[in-house]
């Protein structure tokens, strides 16, 4: 039986990871048998991050190639009446929330001084109160000097999160009036969306992406459909 490995639960979440629960997603749509196990700190984990996923001895790290090594060992049910044009255009939409939206997400949780407490109660209370202000600066500056380098760091927070509701605003658009994606059938890239909508609209990191997700009757009622889909 596959081994999932995520980070233990907060906020009310599955997991505050939308890399994770993207994975999860994916598994329980496409009736994947697993076993979960939590992990506080990734940095044992295979390349250091999370999820990733245990078959006998063979030990595999990020979503997307958890996500491959399934689909080529147990077969793909979620994708195989795709064509390849579904399958370019949902990969596009992958690449937009992962490679974007996710930046918009960090700078929301790690960047913004209303926000990063809620990070701190929630991941570092275990440390001691005497160190715990210098792990969680030195931490929360990398994140900072990350987004910086990366350059969405460089705009203003309203930039930050125009950006980030363009790219909701991208998906509802692709989304139209579909249950999914693609139609009637959820696919893996559903899995990918799921991830990250429901991590926009975590509470208490209100922005204006949350917002905006939480005023779209589509995409709230999306969210709940997939809900049900894989966890209901």
């Amino acid at each position: 039986m596959i081994q999932f490995f995520k980070f233990p639960s907060a906020f009310d979440m599955r997991d505050v990871s939308p890399f994770v629960l993207k994975l999860e997603t994916y598994m329980r749509l496409a009736g994947v048998t697993y076993n979960t196990n939590e992990m506080a700190d990734p940095r044992k984990a295979p390349k250091g991050k999370l999820p990733f996923i245990k078959d006998g001895v063979d030990a595999i790290a990020d979503s997307e190639f958890c996500i491959k090594y399934l689909k080529d060992k147990y077969g793909d049910p979620l994708g195989k009446d795709l064509s390849a044009e579904q399958h370019a255009f949902g990969h596009a939409m992958c690449v937009m929330f992962e490679n974007r939206t996710i930046l918009v997400l960090v700078y929301s949780r790690w960047v913004m001084p209303e926000h990063f407490p809620h990070i701190v109660d929630a991941f570092f209370g275990a440390i001691p109160k005497f160190i715990r202000g210098f792990v969680t600066k030195k931490i929360r500056k990398t994140q900072i000097d990350f987004l910086d380098a990366q350059g969405i760091g460089r705009h203003t927070q309203d930039e930050i999160f125009a950006l980030g509701v363009s790219d909701v605003k991208a998906f509802e658009g692709a989304l139209g009036d579909k249950d999914y994606l693609f139609g009637d059938n959820p696919s893996e890239y559903d899995a990918t969306a799921y991830g990250f909508l429901a991590n926009l609209i975590t509470k208490p990191f209100i922005t204006p992406v949350s917002d905006y997700i939480e005023n779209s009757k589509p995409l709230m009622a999306y969210l709940e459909r997939i809900e049900m889909k894989a966890f209901g």
